[in-house]
């Protein structure tokens, strides 16, 4: 005789009691149970479960909250969500459950679901004015979907409404910049133009945003922009840095030379853009021009304040030539101005030692090499009008000097991009209202008033093997669930299907069918697992009570491109769907065939039988009794 333990003797007291109604007295026994057993989540549901139908909520969620947080505490996301879920059904006022699921959502890889649960909490949060509250909401939705323009964008207008304007102002940049790589012109007007609107003194917006794109790292897309702000104005002394500045973020020291030049053609006196030509020729250990421009703008980066800058060019020189007079003159020119008596004896000494031995009494010079046509132009092209430069200064950077050698592993070119507009095209009227919004994905029930047809049926044209699935997908989409997770503009997400077919096994077991529906739906996206999602709606379907509507879409499913394994899985759940309104005969036909396709398929052998086979041989004790051994 087998020994009944005291938990299997308490869990059949417990289902005796459920079986009469008497749900409090089965509560306080699975408390028992869970006494002797604390790491039984499964009876520590059920308990709950029963503490929510006598009304006893607080203890409930106690329960609930002790099973979320063993799921969570293991990693199991997707059944810590589940039952967070099921708590907010009882609690939906409950902001700290909802900020519970946004951050379970986040870890689970649902960024969707992750945003639709934040904008419940900042919803209330801006309804109730509490400003600070709303804020730190949006700052967490752009956490958890970093390229989200319409969140970036709320963000930034909630930072300046709350005076942080330099914030905003930074924020608008980068979203921008997002924009700007994307190439959505529209969408980049609309920021400018916002920009415009509450920044008035920020007159060169759209340099702004070039300068964040190059100092977040992407240099070469922002390149062609502000070659088309120096055709369009050679004399925004601004863009000759940052093109610079990008032109050295992409690590194209030839370019950088270029830009130089064709910068100190607009600004002449300019002492970065010297300082910058020279520290470029010297890089090329380029010895006789480096000494020639230094002849030529030595005094005038005196003057500036340079003297740092010049003796590192002339100590650079002087390890290239440590025997050239006129390096050492340079040197002790810069100690000389600097005031260092010390160095200018050592170096002084340094050049009578040089000159005595070199017995001619005069500095050794260096002829400067012949420059090329190219060069030459580039150098003293200054004199010309400028008229005759300004129109393909960013041209002539983009092709000069293309002889002169590389790096060994040269980054790839800019890649000329869509946007090619000078900047006037961006002064847009100032009064446009620009609403940015998050609006829900809403379903819509379809039109179902004849369940016995299928969309081939209602028109009369059968579809081809292509696109009857896009089809019966449509058919699917029209379920109509409670509203599920937010799409933000044009934002889609892009989360593993397998995170969203977890979750939706997990809410379809605690019971939670609309919500395991859109898990599917999104699932569904998946091409190889699309069917097994369908027919997982259509099981939720059945649970909540819908088997008609199950049965209407599994016919619709139930097509000649399916797999053998396929066709059986939508037959299977076909017959359950027929056997939950009563039509055991249309189930056994089912059965039938599947059982023709795939005997070994799931339970099919013993649903059968059960279905009574008309094949099948059962004999009475009455036919039996003919029967000898």
């Amino acid at each position: 005789m087998a020994i009944v333990s005291k938990k299997d003797k308490l869990l059949e007291d417990a289902q005796k009691l459920v079986a009469r109604g008497q749900f409090d007295k089965a509560a306080r026994i699975y408390e028992q149970i869970i006494a002797l057993d604390p790491t039984t989540t499964n009876l520590r549901q059920k308990r709950a479960e029963l503490l929510i139908k006598c009304g006893q909520h607080d203890e409930a969620r106690q329960e609930f909250e002790t099973i979320g947080k063993h799921f969570t505490n293991n990693g199991f996301y997707q059944k810590a969500i589940a039952v967070y879920k099921q708590l907010q059904k009882h609690f939906p006022h409950d902001l700290t459950l909802t900020l519970t699921l946004a951050e379970l959502n986040a870890k689970h890889g649902l960024v969707a679901n992750s945003l639709s649960e934040y904008k419940r909490v900042y919803e209330f949060y801006e309804k109730e004015g509490s400003a600070s509250a709303a804020l730190n909401i949006l700052v967490r939705m752009q956490d958890v979907d970093p390229q989200n323009i319409p969140i970036k964008l709320k963000l930034a207008d909630v930072l300046f409404q709350q005076g942080k304007a330099n914030e905003a102002y930074t924020t608008f940049s980068k979203t921008a910049s997002l924009v700007l790589e994307r190439g959505d012109n529209a969408t980049l007007a609309t920021i400018i133009t916002r920009i415009q609107q509450l920044f008035p003194d920020k007159s060169d917006v759209l340099l702004g945003i070039l300068s964040e794109q190059v100092n977040q790292g992407n240099a070469a897309s922002a390149i062609d922009k502000i070659q088309n702000l120096l055709r369009s104005d050679p004399t925004n002394k601004q863009a000759w840095d940052l093109i610079v500045l990008a032109y050295q973020r992409l690590e194209q020291p030839q370019r950088v030379k270029v830009a130089y030049q064709h910068y100190l053609k607009f600004f002449p006196s300019e002492p970065s853009a010297i300082v910058g030509l020279i520290a470029s020729v010297t890089a090329d250990k380029d010895l006789a021009g480096a000494i020639e421009l230094l002849d030529q703008y030595e005094t005038l980066l005196i003057s500036a304040g340079c003297l740092q800058q010049l003796e590192q060019t002339y100590r650079e020189l002087d390890s290239i030539d440590p025997v050239n007079g006129r390096v050492l003159e340079g040197l002790i020119r810069i100690a000389s101005a600097a005031g260092n008596n010390d160095e200018v004896c050592s170096l002084t000494s340094k050049l009578h030692g040089l000159r005595a031995a070199d017995g001619s009494g005069f500095t050794r010079t260096v002829e400067p090499e012949p420059a090329s046509d190219q060069e030459e132009s580039v150098l003293f092209e200054t004199a010309l009008p400028q008229e005759q430069t300004a129109t393909s200064v960013a041209v002539a950077i983009e092709h000069e000097d293309s002889s002169a050698p590389e790096p060994a592993e040269e980054l790839p070119e800019p890649v000329a991009d869509s946007i090619d507009f000078p900047v006037e095209e961006f002064e847009i009227d100032m009064d446009i209202d620009i609403d940015i919004d998050i609006d829900f994905d809403n379903d819509v029930d379809g039109d179902l008033d004849h369940p016995d047809k299928s969309p081939d049926q209602e028109t009369g044209t059968a579809s081809s093997p292509a696109d009857w699935l896009d089809s019966v997908g449509d058919l699917f989409d029209s379920i109509n669930t409670a509203p599920r997770g937010v799409k933000f503009g044009n934002e889609s997400e892009q989360s593993d299907a397998q995170s969203h077919f977890d979750l939706g096994q997990a809410f379809k077991e605690m019971g939670l069918y609309d919500e395991a529906i859109n898990e599917f739906r999104q699932a569904s996206l998946d091409q190889s697992r699309r069917v097994e999602c369908l027919i997982l709606q259509c099981a939720c379907l059945r649970e909540r009570g819908d088997s008609d509507k199950a049965i209407t879409m599994l016919k619709a499913l139930l097509q000649p491109g399916l797999s053998d394994e396929e066709g059986c899985a939508v037959r299977y759940e076909l017959a359950s769907g027929y056997e939950a309104v009563g039509d055991k005969e249309a189930a056994r036909a089912l059965l039938n065939e599947i059982n023709a396709i795939n005997p070994s398929f799931r339970d099919v052998s013993s649903r059968f039988d059960a279905a009574g086979h008309p094949e099948s041989i059962v004999f009475s004790d009455e036919d039996l009794d003919d029967f000898s051994l």
